[in-house]
């Protein structure tokens, strides 16, 4: 549930980026069908595991989704430092997930 919420809240996030300040009426509207099944997700996960994990679980998943997709759908560049601090964050998930997986 975790993986799938991260992946519903950054694909809210492409929205957001499309919606101009939400300034385009289809794409806000779209912002929050995908916000709202992205909680929908997060609180089914939480109901599985702890809350700081899940709500850590889905944030770093989030945002290595939306670089992802910032990198792959609108070009965006990752420097050196972005890089690494992309590469913590997937560390950190992994050790979280390894806690989970034992537990």
């Amino acid at each position: 549930m975790s993986c799938g919420a991260a992946i519903v809240f950054a694909i809210g996030g492409i929205f957001m980026k499309l919606s101009m300040g939400l300034s385009q009426p289809l794409y806000t509207v779209t912002i929050f069908v995908f916000f709202g099944l992205g909680i929908v997700l997060q609180t089914l996960a939480i109901e599985r595991t702890d809350l700081g994990t899940s709500y850590l679980l889905v944030l770093g998943l989030e945002a290595v989704a939306s670089a992802f997709f910032s990198s792959w759908l609108f070009k965006e560049n990752f420097s050196p430092t972005n890089l690494i601090g992309l590469a913590t964050i997937v560390m950190g998930v992994i050790l979280l997930r390894s806690k989970e997986i034992v537990n």
